[in-house]
């Protein structure tokens, strides 16, 4: 999302660029945490069959996202040189969730509840902002995706690029849920009701204020919200994987299969592209392609399965 009247860009031929990034890394001073959304108004096909948040899902072999995530943000921490990075991650009431903290090494995390039930992004981050000063900032990202670009050459960036609002976008100006936000920019948003970030504060933030886009070259996130969002996500995880190691598949090649402990896949059973949650079962002979088997689904023995969420009682 573009917002001509007020927002300038900035595009990145080159998204590890030096000198960039250290005049990001000065701003930084002023982080006081990074806030993942891991909320949502309503339970889509795939969070529902599995009964897991995106943070939970796996990504490869005793690999969650969540774990990607720690990964990315302890080597941020480290960047940046400071000894605890307070990471609050936001879940809605729905879930009812017992808030709880712990630490990662330098990741102070800290899982909590929507203060108020359908505040929307824009609500929720004015009602987080009120703990901060007007100058310090808050780094925001959905926590339903998967990042393909270092987080702290990411933020740096951004960090580069305004000292009010910045955010990250692809080269068709798609957002990737990633932005940098100073918490005075937040005060003028509406302190009760329902608030979209995008399409209603977003605007108004924008009029009076520096909102500038930092576009990518190439999609710098995945969302995990959708089936098809999950498997293509992981399928080019692993095919930059591969790729590193220099044996990256075709097109038509089986990038990955995941296999949970606790799940059942028979021994000639096929999966490409696929994922077996704990509890699932995979009988003979059968074959699985770009789908996900949760706990209580059952893959048929000798029929092939695509394109599907296999749930309990399918």
């Amino acid at each position: 999302m573009i917002y001509n009247a007020s927002t300038s860009e900035l595009k990145l031929s080159d998204p590890t660029d030096a000198p960039l990034l250290d005049s990001g890394l000065g701003r930084l001073s002023r982080l006081r945490a990074v806030v993942l959304l891991a909320g949502s108004v309503r339970a889509n096909q795939l969070r529902k069959a599995t009964e897991r948040r995106a943070l939970q899902m796996p990504v490869a072999q005793g690999q969650t996202v969540f774990d990607c995530w720690r990964e990315q943000l302890t080597t941020m921490a480290e960047r940046l040189g400071v000894s605890a990075l307070p990471v609050r991650v936001m879940v809605d009431q729905a879930s009812r969730v017992h808030a709880e903290s712990r630490s990662h090494g330098p990741i102070e995390l800290t899982v909590e509840a929507d203060p108020l039930d359908l505040r929307g992004t824009g609500g929720l981050l004015s009602d987080i902002a009120r703990a901060y000063d007007d100058d310090d900032l808050l780094l925001v990202g959905h926590a339903s995706q998967l990042l393909f670009e270092p987080l702290a050459a990411l933020t740096a960036a951004i960090a580069s690029s305004s000292r009010d609002v910045s955010m990250i976008c692809g080269q068709d100006g798609t957002p990737s849920g990633l932005m940098l936000i100073r918490c005075g920019c937040l005060r003028g948003i509406n302190a009760v009701g329902y608030i979209d970030l995008n399409e209603q504060a977003m605007p108004t933030i924008a009029g009076d204020h520096d909102v500038r886009i930092v576009r990518y070259p190439r999609p710098v996130t995945r969302s995990l919200r959708t089936l098809r969002g999950y498997i293509h996500a992981l399928r080019r995880f692993h095919c930059e994987h591969h790729a590193a190691a220099g044996a990256a598949p075709e097109d038509w090649e089986s990038a990955f299969s995941l296999v949970e402990p606790g799940a059942h896949v028979h021994e000639s059973a096929v999966l490409h592209d696929s994922v077996v949650l704990e509890g699932g079962r995979v009988e003979a002979g059968a074959v699985v392609v770009r789908s996900v088997v949760c706990a209580g689904g059952v893959a048929p023995a000798g029929r092939v399965t695509s394109d599907t969420v296999v749930g309990r009682g399918a």
